[in-house]
């Protein structure tokens, strides 16, 4: 549970809405909710973009709905599973958060970017730097 902006709460409102969060297991989380926008924008709203756009790629290029179904794999749908989230939910919040998105989308680009330079130039060692840089997520992650 993350409460955004507690100082501004009642203290005795906080008081009782964490300890009725606590009670039924929930981790509580503090932040400002500026902080908030930025973390969400980066571990949630480019998942789900990019969840839309490899849908929409793949539904773009492959026009043949029994190959997809064939050959996908569950690396596939596990990432294309987002995808399947509710519009009117997640319009507002891109462009609520817009400021953020924006932000975390060009640094999502230039990084696929770098994929497709070294692919297109047969760089094995800088793919495999890219890789292997990504995989030191499980540290975060496991």
């Amino acid at each position: 549970m993350i409460l955004c902006n507690t100082e501004d709460a009642d203290a005795d409102a906080l008081q009782w809405v964490k300890m009725m969060y606590e009670k039924i297991g929930m981790r509580i989380l503090e932040m400002d909710s500026a902080a908030h926008d930025l973390h969400a924008a980066y571990v949630s709203h480019i998942s789900h973009i990019t969840s839309f756009a490899l849908a929409n790629t793949v539904l773009e290029k492959e026009k043949e709905d029994n190959a997809i179904f064939e050959l996908a794999s569950a690396g596939f749908e596990s990432t294309v599973r987002l995808a399947k989230s509710n519009p009117e939910m997640w319009v507002p919040i891109f462009l609520q958060n817009s400021e953020y998105v924006l932000d975390v989308l060009t640094e999502h680009i230039g990084q696929l970017e770098k994929f497709r330079k070294h692919i297109a130039n047969g760089d094995e060692k800088q793919l495999r730097k890219l890789i292997t840089d990504a995989n030191s997520i499980r540290r975060i992650l496991q």
